[in-house]
């Protein structure tokens, strides 16, 4: 009946739906999807259970591929395996398996979201204790939920915070051989690209990734023209003339100090990790994890800023003192507000202004409870619809 209900509501015409129209037909469009994940996740588990797909001599990827293809196209043999994957970590025998399936089973958790919770449980299933591999499964299942007082965590955020579970219960030794085996494999491949032009390969282990992306980051953003036209490259193009930029400037005058401050690693650690050598991990801007050794290494040789929790080394807030944001400030913005506020909206830090809630010319002040990260599109806007928002010590609320 569902079938029958979107094919016919697909053949009418769209451009008929007002705005309102369009919003709720979406909004069913959401809820029905998340309806089908559900029943495709539950229909596997079943087949994997009854040992279905023996009887016709296929796996259980392959045997899903084939009978949700039967009467439409087949779907892609990785989203099968996703939700194999989902349905196995719903068995009750699975750590945190009762946990997770109910917060599947509701439609809290996307599908996408809880693959990614799947994974972390086949990661650390054989290395981790089992009581510990059952509680981060509770905690990051209720941190990937969306409920109706808001959302859960993203699908990078999720991703951060299983990397640092990985982290916490995988043994130290074998986190020192994984570091170095990463590390080993650094490598950068040259071969023939099309026109005449020439094709690089890069791999590069967490530590090398956060010094590129802060970098690139740094030079990458989107350049308007002397009379406002706007940056006609594409991302792809804008980090590699970054990339030839950090070179030639490398060449030319080694040893200067960088030109930007947004160029630097910014590492967010607690002050413990940092000095005792206990367990745990840095967060940098770009979303790399780099363990307190790694982070340790990195600030003996200055190429980073490390941002150690409750250190009070920089002056934070200067009130009236001063109208622009100091590097320290921006950098405290930064690690609260990780992208631009504005509420849907994705560019990172590096790309964005800090700007003055209470704008400077009527009595704000220069400081953190002040200062929000806005993208200059947001920017822009903001300034032209004169919003205000209530900035608290974890994040900036705007009132739209």
């Amino acid at each position: 009946m569902a079938a029958r209900a979107a094919e016919t509501a697909y053949g009418e015409p769209v451009w008929r739906e007002g705005d309102t129209g369009l919003a709720s037909v979406m909004a069913l469009v959401g809820r029905l999807r998340s309806v089908v994940d559900r029943v495709e996740v539950a229909v596997a588990g079943q087949v994997v259970e009854r040992g279905t797909p023996g009887g016709r001599g296929l796996g259980p990827v392959d045997w899903l591929v084939e009978a949700a293809g039967e009467s439409a196209p087949r779907p892609d043999p990785r989203h099968a395996a996703r939700v194999l994957a989902v349905a196995a970590a719903c068995r009750p025998c699975a750590p945190g398996g009762e946990v997770f399936g109910a917060a599947f089973r509701s439609g809290a958790m996307p599908l996408d979201k809880a693959a990614q919770v799947a994974g972390f449980v086949r990661q650390v299933r054989g290395v981790g204790d089992l009581d510990a591999v059952a509680a981060d499964v509770a905690t990051l299942c209720s941190a990937a939920c969306d409920d109706r007082d808001g959302r859960g965590l993203s699908s990078g955020e999720l991703g951060r915070a299983i990397r640092f579970a990985v982290r916490l219960i995988t043994p130290a030794r074998d986190l020192e051989k994984d570091e170095d085996r990463l590390r080993m494999a650094r490598a950068l491949h040259k071969g023939p690209g099309p026109a005449g032009m020439s094709a690089y390969r890069l791999l590069l282990d967490p530590e090398g990734a956060a010094v590129l992306d802060a970098a690139l980051s740094a030079l990458s953003a989107p350049v308007s023209g002397p009379d406002g036209e706007r940056d006609l490259r594409t991302a792809a193009t804008r980090r590699a003339d970054a990339l030839l930029e950090v070179v030639r400037r490398g060449v030319s005058a080694p040893g200067e100090t960088p030109k930007s401050e947004k160029a630097q690693v910014v590492v967010t650690i607690p002050l413990a990790h940092l000095l005792d050598g206990c367990r745990g991990a840095g967060l940098t801007m770009s979303g790399q994890l780099l363990s307190p050794a790694v982070v340790r290494r990195m600030a003996c040789d200055a190429r980073i800023i490390p941002m150690v929790l409750g250190s009070q080394g920089e002056l934070l807030d200067l009130g009236r003192g001063q109208r622009l944001f100091t590097p320290a400030q921006r950098r405290a913005v930064w690690h609260r507000d990780q992208q631009c506020s504005y509420p849907g909206c994705t560019i990172p830090a590096g790309w964005c202004d800090v700007h003055h809630v209470r704008w400077w010319s009527r009595g704000g002040e220069t400081n953190l409870t002040n200062g929000a990260l806005l993208c200059g599109r947001h920017h822009t806007l903001v300034h032209h619809r004169d919003l205000t928002a209530t900035v608290t010590d974890t994040g900036v609320t705007w009132h739209l």
